[in-house]
């Protein structure tokens, strides 16, 4: 479990100690702060660090990134380290300075009492024309990690993006939600699979029903997966591309949790209250913990809405506090 992250100096201004766990031993934290206080980048680090991807530490300015990870059974934990430096090129007589380089020293210890050991230590490099190299063995941070998994809904998970070619234009669509009513039909054909994911095609048929959608309802079957029948004199059946946004946020959040993300793994929510009506905001902890407590997750959320946590303090981490308490 991933109890404790540790940044300092993220965007030259902002240094948080944020503690992840809970006094009553629950897996689900709320991360709140005004816009521009860095909790999407948090959410992104963590995510860089747990994929060893490092692009996004190389765009935004930050001087340590550190995570702390218990060890299932033992008092041991595992401190992974960031620590930035830029080598920089200022202009004679101008206020113009030239990036060089950027390192990232990246160290992964465990620690067990007053025992510190080195697991691995390694140097990431970006240069000026951007390209990466890596310089000593990742090999024991890999499979570290590889145990570790992470799944992250970002704030733009209802939104694909296309791009028209000939005028170069960026299109936004609706995300391709037709997807999971298949994958959904083909999960019920097989007896085996209709077995292993009962729990979670119930789970997902009681939040739908208790969010009592407008003047529809669901349908669950092998024949078709999922469907949504409208409550009017046809029974017309509709679309999903014909359901609100608000609708539309539910389900793909439903789904991929509870179809897509591994079991046991962290999971990573930025501002799921887009789009969602307070009544649903205010049921948002109960189904996130329902979910949560099924399929054996950590999670994190960021969010402006006190309502998704229904104002429970105690559940949260606020970076406006903490920022004013470094």
């Amino acid at each position: 479990m991933l109890t404790r992250i540790k940044i300092f100096h993220l965007f030259n201004v902002y240094n948080y100690d944020i503690d992840l766990t809970n006094a009553d031993g629950t897996a689900v934290k709320f991360i709140t702060a005004p816009n521009g206080y860095g909790k999407t980048t948090i959410l992104d680090f963590v995510e860089a660090a747990m994929r060893q991807t490092y692009d996004r530490m190389f765009q935004m300015p930050f001087k340590s990134f550190e995570l702390f990870f218990d060890e299932a059974g033992t008092e041991a934990v595992y401190q992974y380290s960031v620590t930035r430096t830029d080598e920089e090129l200022k202009a004679v007589d101008t206020d113009i300075v030239q990036t060089l380089s950027k390192k990232l020293q990246i160290c992964l210890i465990r620690i067990s009492g007053s025992d510190e050991t080195l697991i691995e230590e390694f140097v990431v490099i970006q240069a000026a024309d951007g390209s990466i190299t890596t310089s000593g063995s990742t090999d024991n941070t890999q499979m570290f990690f590889i145990a570790r998994t992470c799944f992250y809904l970002t704030d733009d998970r209802l939104l694909s993006q296309k791009m028209d070619v000939k005028d170069e234009t960026l299109y936004i669509e609706d995300s391709p939600l037709r997807k999971y009513p298949l994958e959904l039909k083909e999960i019920l054909s097989s007896p085996e699979k209709s077995k292993e994911y009962e729990s979670r095609i119930a789970c997902f048929q009681a939040i739908i029903n208790r969010c009592e959608f407008a003047n529809k309802h669901l349908e669950i079957d092998q024949r078709f997966g999922f469907r949504f029948m409208a409550e009017d004199e046809l029974h017309t059946i509709l679309s999903l591309d014909q359901l609100s946004s608000g609708e539309k946020q539910m389900i793909i959040q439903l789904f991929e949790l509870l179809f897509h993300a591994q079991s046991g793994t962290l999971v990573m929510i930025d501002e799921p209250e887009l789009s969602l009506h307070m009544m649903w905001q205010m049921n948002y902890m109960k189904n996130l913990s329902e979910i949560a407590q099924l399929r054996g997750f950590q999670c994190i959320v960021a969010t402006h809405s006190p309502q998704i946590f229904n104002s429970l303090w105690s559940k949260s981490v606020d970076l406006f506090t903490l920022s004013n308490q470094a």
